[in-house]
C-alpha cells in the first residue's frame, strides 16, 4: 500500500516507519524541510502552510498523522504552537487526504484528552480537557470525525508511550533522576499517581494492525498494566542498582489514576501479548548505553 507518514522524525513515527517499509509498503515521510529521515520518500511540509500539491504524492491509501507539537509544556507561551500543529496541520492533511482519493486516515491522539482524569476513561465519555494540549488534541479529533464519510476515520488515544531513543518524557525524566540521586516526587499519597506506560513495539503493533484492518473507530491504546510512579521508580532502581528517593507533594490533594478502559482495544488485540513494564524498561535502558546498570563494585565507581 502506498502510505503518507506524519511525524516521521517523532519517537513514534521513528519507531513505525522502518517497520512499514520493511513490510513493503510505499512509503512518504512528511517532515520539516531540513530534516534527514533514513526510510521511505521524503516530503518536505512543516504543517503551518498551505500544502503544496507538487511536492506531495498525488495519491496515496492511508495516511497515518502522528505529528504533534513537540511544545505543549507552558501555557500560554506554547499555545499558538500546539495550535497549529495539533489542530491547524491536521486540518490541512485531512483537506488534502479528501482530494487525494485516500482510502483510510488514521489519527494519534493522546490520553490527554481525558484531563483532569477524574472520570472513567471511556471513549465514549463527555470530554471537557482542562489543559490545551488536551484541548488542542480532542480539537483535532472532532475536525477528523465528518471526514468519516469521505473515508474511513480511526482515531487513536495513545498513552505513555516509552521505549529505545525517546527523550523528556515521563520515563526517560525518571531514569535520569535515579540515576542522578535526585528525589522522585509522589502527589497525592505514598504511591504517586498511577498510570499505563505502554511500550513503544505494542504501539507500533496496535498502528499496524488498525491500518491493516480499516478500523473505523476511537480507541484507547495502553498496557492492561498499571503502576504507581514509586513502582516504576523502585523497577528502574533495580535496574540501575539504585535506590530511589522520594518526595511527598500535594499530600491533601487525592491521588490521580490514569487508567483507560481497554475494552475496545482488548475486542481487537490479545492485549496479553503487551510487554511487561520490567521487560520493556531493560529493552530501553540496554539501548542507552548512559542508562545502563553500573555493575562495578560500589567503591569503584565512587573513584570514577
Amino acid at each position: 500500500m502506498r502510505i503518507l507518514l506524519t511525524g516521521c522524525s517523532g519517537f513514534v513515527g521513528s519507531a513505525l516507519g522502518p517497520r512499514l517499509v520493511g513490510e513493503g509498503h510505499e512509503l512518504f515521510c512528511v517532515c520539516r524541510p531540513g530534516t534527514s529521515i533514513a526510510f521511505g520518500t521524503k516530503v518536505a511540509w512543516d504543517g503551518t502552510t498551505p500544502i503544496d500539491q507538487a511536492s506531495f504524492p498525488r495519491t496515496v491509501d492511508i495516511v497515518v498523522h502522528a505529528a504533534q507539537s513537540r511544545r505543549y509544556r507552558s501555557f500560554p507561551a506554547d499555545s499558538r504552537e500546539m495550535f497549529d500543529v495539533n489542530v491547524n496541520m491536521t486540518m490541512r492533511l485531512l483537506d488534502w487526504a479528501a482530494q487525494a482519493a485516500v482510502k483510510h486516515f488514521c489519527l494519534l491522539s493522546s490520553g490527554a484528552v481525558y484531563e483532569p482524569f477524574t472520570k472513567v476513561l471511556r471513549e465514549d465519555a463527555a470530554l471537557a480537557p482542562s489543559g490545551f494540549l488536551g484541548a488542542s488534541k480532542l480539537a483535532s479529533e472532532i475536525v477528523a470525525k465528518p471526514f468519516s464519510s469521505v473515508f474511513s476515520v480511526n482515531i487513536l488515544r495513545l498513552f505513555f508511550p516509552y521505549g529505545p531513543g525517546q527523550h523528556d518524557r515521563l520515563i526517560p525524566q525518571l531514569i535520569r533522576r535515579i540515576r542522578d540521586g535526585e528525589a522522585i516526587q509522589l502527589s497525592g499519597g505514598t504511591e504517586g499517581i498511577r498510570l499505563a506506560p505502554t511500550f513503544i513495539d505494542d504501539i507500533v503493533e496496535v498502528i499496524r494492525e488498525s491500518i491493516a484492518s480499516s478500523w473505523t473507530d476511537t480507541l484507547n491504546v495502553a498496557t492492561p498494566e498499571i503502576l504507581s510512579i514509586r513502582q516504576i521508580a523502585n523497577t528502574i532502581g533495580q535496574q540501575l542498582g539504585v535506590e530511589p528517593k522520594f518526595e511527598l507533594v500535594n499530600t491533601n490533594t487525592p491521588s490521580v489514576d490514569i487508567a483507560p478502559d481497554l475494552s475496545r482495544l482488548a475486542s481487537r488485540l490479545d492485549l496479553q501479548r503487551f510487554v511487561q513494564f520490567r521487560d520493556g524498561l531493560h529493552r530501553t535502558m540496554s539501548a542507552n548505553p548512559h542508562d545502563a546498570p553500573d555493575h562495578r563494585p560500589a567503591e569503584s565507581r565512587h573513584r570514577s
